[in-house]
């Protein structure tokens, strides 16, 4: 197959078409060229696009301007090159696999002398990529004590990859319909919300037949661990989804279940059986790991199945199962020396580690965390999860909010939907007494929520939000939706306790300060205000005196 375009990116950019004609193009053509065939997999979103090219402009005028930019582009490339640009309501693509991308740095710099006037957006990716294609890889890896290239490109080596093929569509009666994809492609939006999985592009996945092709067939080409498949049959407004869902490698189906769901829903993009077949996806892949890790020998494990497991064990209150994730990630890391994805969630468990009260030195544990974070970065300088991780360190360790907000904001500008950077800002935001924003950034992050064993973390600073804000009732059912997933984290317990003093429930406040001091004994009001951002704040004032009323010992 031979390549039907051909895309200079050093010295004077330059398009081509397969035998070496050039193709003229006007400035705002040649940058979205340039930020398509710089993106993994040749995928931007419209609104990336239309923010970083027309950013001066009000947003019904940028996806004006866009759509007219890709129709006029689309007749500059001709008629079998333009097949490479295709897009829908949410993304832009550019088949990079009949692309050729020439030229390097001895060719001179990236994208040598262009400029896109009073587009400041643009001009800050361009000079990003200029300091990246010069950027000493080499030197950096040695620093951050690796041999291996981590780059963007496959930091997501470590996560298990899942596919999605199209649902069949099952009809009474004769015709065609595109429920089926769309079911499908909404499908892989939900699970692509998850830190845990590799998802891979439903514009790959579209290709299989789902009525011919085996699970090792997409697992030899795509490289997937996990397979979804199933059937939709519609009736009235009412759809009924049965979905299967397989080991693909092994060609093992791990369970086949039945959803229902209103197509008026689907299409108001609130698919409540999506989210149940998410979630379930989520529980079972974690399980997996888990159940692999206590029945296998290390060695013949799989380096994604250790994250996986040591990501659900940092979720566990037990102090062997914690200390356990521990183990893990160092036997990641021997394999995975300066892995960004692992030395991240080295930093979260130490980071954890203090909050689950487990810390013997809380400033050592602060500090290794840090380096973890940085070392990470060292790598991978705009990693969004290590800038979360430091954000989680300034806000929550430190109590330099400052320092945090610098970090959430780098964490949002690599990656606007990492939902735990939203998390951990409105905890802040509760923190600095702007309860309104504390709610608003919680209840994002729990429409991204990651699947899988964080849920009861993002419910838990979620009822901490809703609590700053004096919602009581609706910080007591996320607190106990939190504590029904993991009912002995400490931080869920007090929120508990608080909301139910505050609303005037006393007897009930201290039978919850009795189990708070059941998983940790050496709790104390001291300590709360030693290791909590809450004495800096009034509404955290208002807290301990909560507590103290509840039983809290001095």
């Amino acid at each position: 197959m031979t390549d039907l375009l051909k895309i200079n990116h050093f010295g004077a950019f330059g398009v081509y078409v397969s035998d070496g004609r050039n193709i003229p193009l006007g400035a705002k053509h040649q940058a979205l060229l340039a930020l398509l065939s710089k993106a993994d997999g040749g995928i931007r979103t419209r609104a990336f696009l239309e923010n970083t090219l027309w950013n001066l402009a009000q947003p019904e005028q940028a996806k004006a301007s866009l759509r007219t930019a890709l129709s006029t582009l689309r007749r500059h490339l001709g008629r079998e090159a333009s097949q490479l640009l295709t897009a829908n309501r949410e993304r832009v693509v550019l088949d990079l696999d009949r692309v050729e991308i020439l030229g390097s740095q001895e060719n001179g710099q990236f994208m040598e002398g262009f400029e896109l006037p009073h587009e400041g957006m643009f001009r800050e990716w361009l000079m990003q990529e200029r300091e990246d294609s010069t950027f000493d890889i080499p030197r950096r890896r040695a620093e951050a004590g690796g041999s291996r290239d981590y780059s963007r490109a496959v930091l997501d080596e470590l996560l298990p990859r899942i596919a999605v093929l199209p649902f069949v569509y099952r009809a009474p009666t004769s015709g065609t319909t595109p429920l089926g994809s769309m079911l499908s492609e909404e499908l892989v939006r939900h699970l692509s919300r998850c830190q845990a999985f590799s998802v891979t592009s439903y514009l790959a996945s579209r290709q299989f037949d789902p009525l011919s092709v085996s699970p090792s067939e997409v697992a030899s080409i795509t490289g997937v661990t996990y397979l979804v498949s199933g059937l939709v049959y519609v009736k009235g407004q009412e759809f009924r989804l049965k979905v299967d869902f397989q080991d693909a490698r092994r060609e093992r189906v791990l369970w086949s279940r039945e959803y229902r769901g209103s197509l008026e829903d689907l299409m108001a993009g609130d698919c409540e059986a999506l989210q149940d077949v998410s979630q379930q996806i989520g529980q079972t892949a974690v399980g997996e790991a888990v159940r692999l890790v206590k029945f296998k020998p290390l060695a013949n494990l799989d380096s994604h199945t250790l994250l996986m497991a040591a990501i659900t064990l940092i979720q566990d209150m037990r102090p062997d199962q914690f200390n356990a994730a521990q183990d893990l990630l160092g036997v990641l890391l021997q394999r995975e020396p300066g892995h960004p994805m692992a030395l991240t969630w080295m930093g979260f468990w130490h980071v954890m580690r203090v909050q689950k009260g487990l810390s013997h030195d809380r400033q050592m544990d602060t500090q290794l965390a840090t380096h973890l974070a940085q070392s990470a970065l060292n790598v991978d300088p705009s990693f969004s999860l290590a800038h979360t991780l430091k954000g989680m360190i300034s806000s929550h360790l430190l109590f330099r909010f400052d320092l945090a907000q610098t970090s959430y904001d780098l964490a949002l500008k690599d990656n606007p939907n990492e939902a735990l950077a939203l998390l951990l800002m409105g905890a802040m935001r509760a923190f600095q007494n702007d309860p309104d924003e504390a709610v608003e950034f919680t209840d994002a992050a729990r429409r991204l929520t990651p699947l899988g064993p964080q849920r009861y973390y993002f419910d838990s600073v979620s009822a901490t939000a809703q609590l700053s804000a004096g919602h009581f009732a609706r910080a007591l059912a996320l607190a106990d939706r939190s504590l029904k997933a993991n009912r002995a984290y400490p931080s869920t317990l007090r929120t508990k306790a608080i909301a139910l003093e505050l609303s005037g429930r006393g007897e009930e406040a201290r039978k919850v300060v009795r189990d708070l001091l059941e998983v940790s004994p050496d709790f104390t009001l001291s300590r709360y205000l030693r290791d909590h951002p809450a004495e800096i704040t009034s509404r955290g004032r208002g807290w301990t005196r909560a507590l103290r009323a509840a039983g809290v010992p001095e």
